[in-house]
């Protein structure tokens, strides 16, 4: 017996609607995966262990350009 992925990230409204009934927690991860594809540069069409990678990658890219800023406000004295 062959099991259905676990995540499936599209646009069909049917699929997305019988899991809002069967499966919640399936349902809210997929909403988390869609919000977080448009948060996150390039990846869009990403699949979900990309998408997660990219997203690790990004979060490292934003604490060092807060750092870089924080360095520059305390030597600028803003």
């Amino acid at each position: 017996m062959r099991r259905k992925a676990m995540f499936t990230v599209g646009k069909s409204k049917g699929v997305v609607a019988s899991l809002m009934h069967r499966r919640p927690f399936q349902h809210m991860v997929l909403r988390r995966l869609r919000e977080l594809k448009k948060i996150v540069p390039d990846a869009r069409d990403a699949d979900v262990d990309v998408l997660l990678r990219q997203t690790a990658e990004y979060i490292c890219i934003l604490e060092l350009k807060v750092a870089a800023l924080r360095r520059l406000s305390a030597i600028y004295g803003a």
